[in-house]
Parts: C-alpha cells; sequence; structure tokens
C-alpha cells in the first residue's frame, strides 16, 4: 500500500473511532447542548462551514481565549495543517500550508499564504505576524487560494476577521499575567457604542511585554524579548437599510533586543571563543558583543461600504497599509567582532482596491465576481560589516568581499478580473466553477557600495542593476457538490493556483542573478466529506488532497559564500488527509481536535543548495557546491501533526461554572532547510497545555489558571548554519520551551 493508502486507513480509523465514541449511550436523541452551527466567508460571501466546498479550519473568539492564543503565529496549535517558520525577525518568517511556503526572504518575492485581516491582504509576510485583538474568528484556508483571494494566496489563506460596532454599549477588559518561566504580561480593552441610530464606534487596544528568555554573558543581560503595544479603531455607519460603511484603522509598534540565535554545535575553533556558553540542544545563552535590535511599525486603513441592490451586494474595499522594520545580528556569534548584519530599514507602502458583487444564494446560478488592484512599493538598505578579532577590516573571508551595504527598491503592480459560481442542478447537487486572470508588473533598481572598512571611505559602486518583468495568467477552477443527505456533504473541486515572477533582489546581486525568475503554477485536487452527525453532537469533516507546484520558487545558499540565489526549482508536491473534528458527547464534555498527515516532497530539483558541512565532507555529492534534491522532503512540514483538547464543565450551583481543560498536540520530525542537511532537524516532540477556569454562566467574566508546556517539553523555532563557522549550528531556543504557569482574568460590560 503507498503512503497516501495508509493515511486514508489512518484518517478513516480516527474518523471510525471518534464516531464509536460519539455513538455511546450518553448522546441523547435530542438535547439543547447541540454544536453551534459556524459562519464562515472563505467564499467571500456568509455561509455556514458544513456547506463550502474547501478545506477550512474555523477558531472562534472562545476557541482563541480557550487555548491561549494571542499572537497570529500561535495558530499552529490549533491548525495542523498551518506550520510557522521562524526566521529570527517577522520579515524573515512565513506561514506554511500543507507543506507550502516562502522559501525566500528577497524584497522581490510575494508569499505563497496570503494573510487577509477584515478583507485586507498583507502584502509581506512580516506583516502577517501580529496581536489578535478584539478578533471574531479566523479561518485557514488550506490549499491555493487564487480564484477569490490572489496571486498572494498560491498555498492557502490565514483571514482573520475583528469585530465590529454593534447597536448597544460593550466594553471589555482582559489582564494575562505568566509568573513562572518566561514571565509575560498581556493588557487589552474594548469599548463599542452607538452614537446614534445610524452610527457607531468600536475602539480596542493592547499591551504586552515578554520578558527576555536568552542570557548574553557578554554583558549579563537577558535579550530576545519584545514589547509591544497597539490599537484599532472602526466606524461604522449604516445611513439607510440597503447602505453599510466601515471605516477602519489600526496601528501597531513592536521592539526588544532580539533576535539572536543560540550555539547549537560549534566547531572547536568556535568553541574557543563561545568561552563560558557551551553548544547544545537546550542552549538557551549566548555570547555576543554586537548590538542586537529588532524593530517593527505597522499602520493602516480601509474603507468598506455595502450597498444592497435588490437581493444582491455590490462591495468596495479601498485600504493603505504601511510597514517598517529594521534589525541588527551578530552573525558571528561570539564575542569577536567578524561580522555584523545590519538589516537597515526595510519600508513597504501598499494600496489597494476590490470591488464585487455578491448574488443571492436562493437561484439557480450563484456567483461572486469582481476586480482587484494591488500596487506596492518596497525599499531596503542593508549593511554587511567585516572586521578581524582586533576590529579591523579584514576582506579574506570567502565570498565576502568589502564592508558595504546596499539600496533597493522594488515595485509592483497588479490587476485582476475574477469570478466563482455555482449551478443548482438539484436540491442536493451543485457544480463549482472559477477563473481569475491576473495582469501583473515588477520593477527594481538595486545599487551596492563596497568600502574598505567602517570607516573608510568608499572604494568601489557596484553598477546600478535595474530591470523588469511583466506577465499575465488564467487560472481555473471546477468541481462539483454533492448532498449526501442532510447531514453530510461531499465535494470535489481541480484548482489552479499561480504566483507571479520574482528577482532576486537580494545582497549578492549580479549581472547573472538579475533575470527574473519565472512564475510558480500550481494545480490540486481535493476531495472532501463534511459531517454532522449524531443529532448535531458530532462535527467531522476530513479532506483528500494532492498539489503539484511547477516553477516552484526556491532560496539556495553558496556554501562558500553569503551569497544567495533564487531560482526555480522545478517540481514539488504535496498530498496528505486532513481531519477536524468537534464533538459534545454529554451537556458536560466537549472534545475538538485536528490531524493532518501531509508527505510534502520535492519532485525535481537537480541543482539544490548546500550546507557548509556538507560540502566540507562531501555528503550528497555536495563537492560540486549543489546537488539534487529529487525525492527529498520539503522543510518545514512534519508528515504528522494532531491537536486534541477536552474540557469539562462542572456546575458549581448559581451561576457558575468550573471547567478544566487538557490540550496536547504533536508534531513528527521537522525539517528546517531544503539542503537535506540532517544537523537542521528536529524529533518529533508533544507538548501538554493544561488549564482551570471559573467563569459565570452569563459569560460576564472568567479567570483561569494555567500550566503551558507541562511536561517541559523542548524544542526549538529553528535551525541554521553559521554563515562564519562552517560546520557550526545555532538554533532559535522558543519562548515556549519551558514550563510557564499564570493567570487569565477577563471582564465583559
Amino acid at each position: 500500500m503507498n503512503n497516501l493508502g495508509k493515511r486514508s486507513r489512518v484518517a478513516s480509523s480516527i474518523s471510525l473511532a471518534i464516531a464509536t465514541l460519539m455513538a455511546s449511550p450518553l448522546i441523547a436523541a435530542e438535547s439543547d447542548y447541540e454544536l453551534e452551527k459556524i459562519t464562515v466567508t472563505a467564499s467571500k460571501r456568509v455561509e455556514n462551514l458544513q456547506d463550502v466546498a474547501s478545506a477550512v479550519t474555523a477558531l472562534s473568539a472562545k476557541d482563541l481565549i480557550n487555548s491561549q492564543i494571542t499572537r497570529t503565529e500561535d495558530l499552529v496549535n490549533l491548525s495542523p495543517s498551518l506550520t510557522f517558520q521562524s526566521g529570527g525577525s517577522d520579515n524573515a518568517s512565513s506561514f506554511n500550508i500543507r507543506g507550502i511556503g516562502t522559501q525566500s526572504y528577497s524584497s522581490g518575492v510575494e508569499p505563497s499564504i496570503a494573510t487577509v485581516i477584515d478583507g485586507v491582504i498583507m502584502g509581506r509576510s512580516g506583516m502577517a505576524f501580529n496581536e489578535l485583538l478584539d478578533v471574531q474568528r479566523v479561518e485557514v484556508l488550506r490549499g491555493p487560494q487564487g480564484m477569490l483571494f490572489g496571486k498572494n494566496a498560491s498555498g492557502g489563506v490565514v483571514q482573520i476577521i475583528t469585530n465590529d460596532p454593534g447597536d448597544t454599549f460593550e466594553a471589555a477588559i482582559n489582564s494575562k499575567a505568566i509568573l513562572s518561566g518566561t514571565d509575560e504580561y498581556r493588557v487589552s480593552g474594548m469599548v463599542s457604542m452607538p452614537v446614534s441610530d445610524t452610527l457607531g464606534i468600536r475602539v480596542a487596544a493592547f499591551t504586552t511585554e515578554r520578558d527576555d528568555h536568552i542570557n548574553n554573558v557578554f554583558n549579563d543581560r537577558d535579550v530576545n524579548g519584545s514589547k509591544n503595544k497597539g490599537g484599532r479603531v472602526k466606524i461604522k455607519w449604516q445611513p439607510t437599510d440597503d447602505l453599510s460603511v466601515k471605516w477602519s484603522s489600526d496601528f501597531s509598534e513592536r521592539s526588544g533586543e532580539c533576535c539572536q540565535p543560540q550555539p547549537r554545535s560549534a566547531t572547536p575553533t568556535e568553541a574557543f571563543f563561545l568561552g563560558a556558553v557551551s553548544a547544545s540542544e537546550d542552549n538557551d545563552s549566548i555570547n555576543v558583543s554586537a548590538e542586537l535590535y529588532n524593530e517593527s511599525e505597522s499602520w493602516g486603513h480601509s474603507l468598506e461600504a455595502n450597498w444592497e441592490l435588490g437581493e444582491y451586494t455590490l462591495t468596495s474595499i479601498s485600504a493603505y497599509r504601511d510597514y517598517n522594520s529594521k534589525s541588527n545580528q551578530d552573525v558571528d556569534g561570539t564575542p569577536l567582532t567578524l561580522l555584523d548584519i545590519n538589516a537597515g530599514e526595510s519600508n513597504q507602502t501598499q494600496q489597494t482596491q476590490e470591488l464585487r458583487l455578491t448574488s443571492p444564494q436562493n437561484q439557480t446560478l450563484t456567483y461572486v465576481v469582481g476586480l482587484y488592484y494591488f500596487e506596492q512599493r518596497m525599499n531596503r538598505d542593508f549593511q554587511r560589516v567585516y572586521h578581524d578579532i582586533f576590529g579591523n577590516f579584514v576582506p579574506t573571508f570567502p565570498g565576502l568581499k568589502f564592508g558595504s551595504q546596499y539600496e533597493a527598491t522594488v515595485d509592483s503592480i497588479s490587476y485582476a478580473g475574477f469570478g466563482q459560481f455555482e449551478v443548482n442542478i438539484s436540491d442536493t447537487f451543485r457544480l463549482l466553477g472559477g477563473a481569475r486572470y491576473t495582469n501583473e508588473q515588477l520593477d527594481f533598481e538595486f545599487e551596492r557600495e563596497q568600502g574598505a572598512g567602517v570607516y573608510a571611505p568608499i572604494v568601489a559602486n557596484q553598477a546600478l542593476y535595474q530591470d523588469s518583468t511583466k506577465d499575465t495568467d488564467f487560472s481555473f477552477k471546477v468541481g462539483a457538490q454533492w448532498d449526501m443527505n442532510k447531514d453530510v456533504m461531499s465535494y470535489v473541486t481541480l484548482t489552479e493556483g499561480y504566483k507571479g515572477p520574482a528577482f532576486n533582489v537580494i545582497f549578492e546581486m549580479t549581472s547573472d542573478n538579475t533575470l527574473p525568475v519565472a512564475p510558480e503554477t500550481s494545480n490540486a485536487i481535493e476531495v472532501g466529506i463534511k459531517s454532522r452527525l449524531f443529532n448535531n453532537h458530532l462535527v467531522l469533516n476530513t479532506a483528500l488532497f494532492q498539489s503539484n507546484y511547477d516553477n516552484f520558487q526556491a532560496q539556495a545558499q553558496d556554501a562558500n559564500s553569503s551569497a544567495f540565489t533564487l531560482l526555480n526549482a522545478g517540481e514539488v508536491r504535496t498530498r496528505g488527509i486532513e481531519v477536524d473534528f468537534q464533538a459534545r458527547p454529554n451537556e458536560d464534555m466537549m472534545i475538538s481536535g485536528g490531524l493532518a498527515y501531509i508527505d510534502a516532497q520535492i519532485v525535481d530539483f537537480k541543482g539544490g543548495p548546500c550546507s557548509p558541512r556538507q560540502v566540507a565532507i562531501n555528503e550528497n555529492s555536495c563537492g560540486g557546491n549543489s546537488q539534487d534534491l529529487s525525492g527529498k522532503d520539503l522543510p518545514f512540514s512534519p508528515n504528522v501533526k494532531f491537536n486534541l483538547s477536552v474540557e469539562y464543565f462542572m456546575s458549581l450551583g448559581g451561576d457558575h461554572e468550573l471547567v478544566p481543560r487538557a490540550t496536547y498536540r504533536w508534531q513528527g520530525d521537522e525539517l528546517f532547510s531544503m539542503d537535506q542537511d540532517k544537523e537542521k532537524s528536529q524529533d518529533a516532540y508533544g507538548v501538554l497545555d493544561i488549564s482551570v477556569r471559573l467563569e459565570s454562566l452569563d459569560q460576564s467574566y472568567s479567570v483561569t489558571l494555567f500550566v503551558n508546556n507541562a511536561l517541559d517539553e523542548n524544542y526549538v523555532d529553528a535551525i541554521i548554519h553559521n554563515n562564519i563557522w562552517a560546520g557550526s549550528y545555532d538554533h532559535f531556543y522558543s519562548a515556549k520551551s519551558e514550563r510557564t504557569a499564570g493567570i487569565d482574568f477577563r471582564y465583559t460590560w
């Protein structure tokens, strides 16, 4: 039996076990504790999750609160197909879905996973990682979503929907403190009120601080913490029954002495200079002399108008966003001043406009059609400074020519027409379809200056490189949906995906690598079943999928230099099976969870990168600094990942109840690099979180005591090789990789 067949058998066994549990005498024929119906906007119209012919993980505000999820990167705890690719800073990090994510941090490459906040796509990966403030729900759409969400969604979408102003006064305050382990404090609040019969306003704000958890023995300071603050104002105006207008403005700021990786394994030479720091798999100390910082600032405005034209709805979303970041890192990782990387400042601005028409659902042909415009400018300056052990410039490191800096500007413009429809052949059978036409242009300018030292005058100016490229694409979606009975729906879809051309706008840019990288295209087939069983006490959804990506855009690094190359890696393939479930076997218990069994593989990549260690020992025929990666695993995609949560509701009499909760999540081995270096792989691990919540039955307040990572399981967010000490490795020790205990208090008016 092949791997996919084995995965199907495993998922079927799990589904059968859940169904057997639900068939127990605990289930009554009728009850008042049925599962609530979940509504989503994955198809850009409000629908019941069980009616959407697509694999979607929907997380309510209650799900996020009860699971202690306060930041977007923590969503991976509740969505098994979603993984977080940490690069040490927001700009170098990204989401992966079903093994597909952004494999380059070049300014000329767009994300593979789109993050959408209140209908506005975030143009760069760094904009995706922030606090979840006053959120109504989060939807994780798995697989290519280009029909409705565009070229930034070739692998999937993380969609965040925040709360709107209401018709009545509301207010809430939340205070969270972790007092054991890595100290963390978070305070957030919200006020929503009607100003008049037609106008309402909602204001939300937060501040949070996580203590530094990595010790720098060089100056006996703790680093790698963060301080965040931000807020949002929403105004809703409904002058008539047919027209509503929403204005939203938000701001967030993040700063900290961050983010320096820690030595994991060291060559004898590096170990000598590390001094008191001992490289190991659980090392949480560094010994560096450079100034460390990682700062970002994000703000934006959007205007959404919905106009009811009879039974049709015309929607317009206009938005502007601005994102700035800067950071500095000690690359050699020792008290020596060999190499510092000052990422300088990166600025991204974007303007977007979406116009769409949504038909009513109670007709033979239902559809969403629209137009989309996206304009973006990226400005970045970047510096490298090289020294010897006495602080003097030394130009002899392989591939490192001079202390230097570059400035780059990347402009992109994209516009598209799109549509998605359903044809109701009968009451139980529907045909599905969709198409998107995309036209885009990408331009860049790049200039680098090379000097003979930190304070020396410029001795060489690299020629100004500039180029542009254009491309058009027509992609489609077809499928069918069949209601097997009133509680079970099945579907099959075939979807094409598209990710536009890119330029290799990074530090080592020469005439050899200024040619555009070809667009990345994909096709995905998905078969799913969604069911509500046992008198609506069990929701069980299963998806079987396979996606093939041609001209996959990947980043390779020369093992003997610091030069990176952006290239088309040929073909990659991801396939597997996913299961999501929620069960209410009786009035006192809630069980929920999910499973992802994913085989993400490189099908064809003959010129793949090698790590310095692989070259040194000629591992995998890396003597020529490259290797054939065909048939190898994609990074950042454990084969198996699952989560399981159990809550038990205990009445205390009167108006209160006590809710013990346990959540366990587990993932298999994870590879952190395309080069397949076994030293950049993490073993499987599992994390147990436990809590007990005292809450009022009217949901006006709650107090939660929690212990996260109760088993004190050690894990890291990423493993990288050191660019100075060939054969040495660093990791980013997770702030959550130790047992923490705390309290969470919430009050709502």
